[in-house]
């Protein structure tokens, strides 16, 4: 483990040669030095896991922290650069690692251009060293910086095609909301460094347990501040953008940022700082409503979109908010578990998509392809086990016992309105992805033409494949004594199961209704006036664009047009006017007549008098 640190290093040695020289080399290089990139930090994590495990002793937590150097001094308080490895941070590099592999073979697969290819592993490789940072850092800052890290290289994927008016504003916008939220998230460490004079993350947590008052003020104004920098990286309602505005990038970023980056980042976060967020019930209470608003918003939406990554994208959103069910609920073990399931389940839909789009030319519009599922059964059957796993399919995928047990915790807390709302999820997810499925793969075939593409790029379909079945359910995780493990109460569990397993059926049945035949009921509840405008509100994702446009570029607009015009030297105009103004009337009673001069001193003197009388 004396060697963790190549962990940064190594990918940000080869995102340095890439940006300088990838212009000048040959694909077939450039594929080699991403492909051994992350080849040589799977092995390495392969050898870290290997010494952490020798050195663990049973029952306890193996901590290994490594001081590198120190970066700066302010007052007492001494910043260093020094990295930490815990159960938990070993957990996340493995998941980080190995999907990246995963996504980095296909993307090697999928991409052609030589300059897509260079700049997606160049850019892939600052993010993952940006991530290595983020979970190893042992202080605030540090995190802070790998943080921000992110949310650059979250711009510069987005942002690939940057010569196209469309991207760049998408990368644009999104890197915005994720820097507006990023602010929130320094307030807080302003806020915590004040309370508790130290920003390493052990000693903060334990000052905190024993300095601060549960429910107290400003641990509520702490958590409330990290959780909205966490917002803004998770994609939750009203932070949704910066998740919704990756669609516009290549399918092998898309993967990487909604599968791997925001969730796990976003999620690592509360996991390390779980101790805080159980100091201030009122935190719960704003991620249960929020998370709830994200599911019904991304549902409705989802129904609506016809573009392929569209459609993908807010079914994705949807998933998220279940992790922060498994927060209300305060079982972190059963969060990350799910977090692991998301991964799974989003990389494989993505790239299944990304297959899909490949082999139809670009076409992304699900009305413009039809009768797939003879000519390409293997995506056929991966989207398939996608929306298996989207549907919870019932004892058979992985998905199911963790949304089963995320639902059944929200109840055993009586909070029924959120189990509800996730079963709504539920079903909502299931008619959107049937709906793509059906309207993709059954009906009548649109394209004539077709592009080939390597077998080799199912390779990482049928490891996904594999990984969302009930199989790979709870897989042993080495954080005991990191985050506080809750048993959860199972008596009765199997009358939810049984509930669930029933809107998985009703959800199916609803959408062969609705979607199987091109010519269905659907058609008619569109053209319904309720339908009609359901349709138009969802299309326009609540109208949410243009509620941003009334409170904030409306009113920045505005003040950028007085600050145009120089509002100083605007006033300072008005009161050169006024003076000339009075200095006018006051000239037009300088006539020379010496009745006028005699009755202006008696008017004066009687309205001192009366001044000095009243006052």
């Amino acid at each position: 483990m004396n060697l963790l640190y190549l962990t940064i290093i190594i990918p940000l040695i080869s995102f340095l040669i890439l940006v300088c020289l990838g212009r000048h080399i040959r694909k077939e290089n450039i594929l080699v030095i991403g492909i051994s990139t992350i080849g040589l930090l799977c092995l390495l994590m392969l050898f870290v896991c290997i010494d952490y495990q020798a050195n663990t002793v049973p029952d306890t937590s193996l901590i290994y922290s490594r001081f590198l150097w120190e970066w700066f001094t302010v007052g007492t308080t001494k910043v260093a650069i020094s990295l930490q490895l815990d159960g938990l941070s070993l957990v996340f590099l493995i998941i980080i690692s190995f999907f990246s592999l995963l996504i980095y073979f296909f993307a090697a697969c999928y991409l052609t251009s030589s300059n897509d290819i260079y700049t997606f592993f160049a850019y892939g490789n600052l993010l993952i060293s940006s991530l290595f940072l983020l979970i190893l850092a042992d202080n605030l800052f540090v995190l802070f910086v790998g943080w921000e890290g992110v949310s650059i290289s979250c711009y510069l994927l987005i942002g690939i095609y940057f010569q196209k008016r469309k991207v760049n504003f998408s990368a644009v916008k999104a890197f915005l909301v994720m820097v507006v939220a990023d602010t929130f998230l320094l307030f807080g460490i302003f806020l915590i460094y004040n309370e508790l004079n130290t920003l390493n993350i052990r000693e903060l947590i334990e000052l905190a347990n024993e300095n601060l008052a549960v429910d107290s003020e400003i641990i509520f104004w702490i958590t409330l501040m990290f959780f909205i920098g966490v917002m803004g990286k998770a994609g939750l309602f009203p932070f949704h953008t910066g998740f919704t505005e990756t669609a516009i990038a290549p399918m092998p970023v898309m993967t990487l940022l909604q599968s791997v980056t925001m969730v796990l980042s976003s999620g690592y976060f509360i996991l390390r700082f779980s101790p805080l967020f159980m100091m201030s019930n009122d935190i719960f209470d704003m991620i249960s409503i929020l998370a709830g608003i994200t599911i019904i918003f991304a549902g409705c939406v989802s129904l609506v979109q016809n573009e392929i990554k569209s459609l993908i994208t807010y079914i994705n959103l949807g998933q998220v908010s279940y992790i922060f069910f498994a927060f209300v609920i305060q079982n972190w073990v059963l969060s990350l578990n799910f977090m692991i399931s998301y991964s799974v389940t989003s990389a494989l839909l993505l790239l299944s998509s990304s297959l899909l789009i490949k082999v139809c030319n670009g076409e992304q519009n699900i009305y413009k392809l039809g009768g797939l599922y003879r000519r390409y059964p293997l995506l056929y059957g991966a989207f398939l086990l996608s929306a298996a796993s989207l549907c919870a399919m019932p004892w058979l995928m992985s998905a199911f016992y963790t949304k089963g047990d995320i639902i059944w915790g929200l109840m055993m807390n009586n909070k029924m309105g959120l189990g509800t709302i996730a079963l709504i999820g539920i079903l909502l997810s299931t008619l959107s992805i049937l709906r793509l499925i059906f309207t993709v793969f059954h009906h009548k075939q649109k394209l004539e033409h077709f592009t080939t593409v390597p077998r080799s790029s199912y390779i990482p379909l049928i490891v996904l494949a594999i990984m969302s079945t009930a199989i790979f359910i709870y897989l042993p995780l080495p954080i005991e004594g990191i985050v506080p493990v809750i048993d959860l109460d199972t008596k009765n569990q199997l009358m939810l199961q049984l509930l669930l397993a029933a809107v998985t059926i009703l959800g199916i049945l609803i959408a062969y209704i609705l979607f199987f035949d091109s010519n269905s009921e659907i058609n008619e509840i569109a053209h319904a006036p309720i339908g009609r405008a359901l349709f138009k509100l969802w299309r326009s994702e609540w109208r949410f664009d243009q509620l941003l446009q009334l409170l904030f570029v409306t009113p920045y607009l505005y003040l950028v047009q007085l600050i145009k015009k120089d509002p100083i030297a605007q006033w300072n105009r008005v009161i050169n006017w006024g003076v000339r103004k009075v200095n006018f009337q006051i000239e037009s009673l300088e006539n020379g007549r010496l009745r006028w001069y005699m009755m202006s001193i008696v008017a004066g003197s009687i309205l001192i008098l009366l001044l000095l009388i009243l006052i």
